[in-house]
């Protein structure tokens, strides 16, 4: 499973979100842009997808920017991969938005099994990562040691 840009991309820039709630101010998508290196016009476009799913919300005028729109402790980071992602998991025939089955081999495929608990394997773990806790372990690191692009 290799998950697109936009997927850690809009982790990283949720991290960023989740360590400012509850100050109760929005916050500018430039100054997000700056301290994660993410272009703001890409990050606009994954945001947008985020406020459709109610994940985020906007706040226009002098002191807009974007927040979370519920709790962080309330999303995890497999809802939003799910979101950003057309298919998160290790095979067309596990699982995919709209329960596509692709394969023909689906009913007699045992290597199936392999990826179906490999998918499982996957959820269970996105599912236990909220932003809550993202955002808690971000703020105990060295803002020199943060993630960027790998060499």
């Amino acid at each position: 499973m290799k998950l697109t840009s936009k997927s850690v991309y809009g982790v990283r820039a949720l991290i960023n979100l989740a360590v400012m709630y509850g100050r109760k101010r929005a916050i500018p998508i430039s100054l997000i842009s700056r301290e994660e290196g993410i272009s703001s016009l890409y990050l606009e476009q994954i945001f947008n997808k985020l406020k459709n799913y109610d994940i985020i919300k906007s706040v226009r005028g002098p002191k807009g920017g974007y927040a979370f729109a519920k709790d962080p402790e309330k999303v995890s980071v497999y809802e939003v991969i799910a979101i950003l992602e057309d298919n998160i998991f290790p095979g067309k025939c596990v699982r995919g938005k709209g329960n596509l089955r692709t394969c023909r081999k689906t009913q007699s495929c045992v290597s199936k099994e392999v990826w179906q608990e490999l998918a499982v394997k996957i959820e269970e773990t996105l599912k236990g990562f909220t932003f809550k806790d993202l955002a808690k372990r971000a703020v105990n690191i060295d803002p020199k040691e943060k993630c960027g692009e790998e060499s």
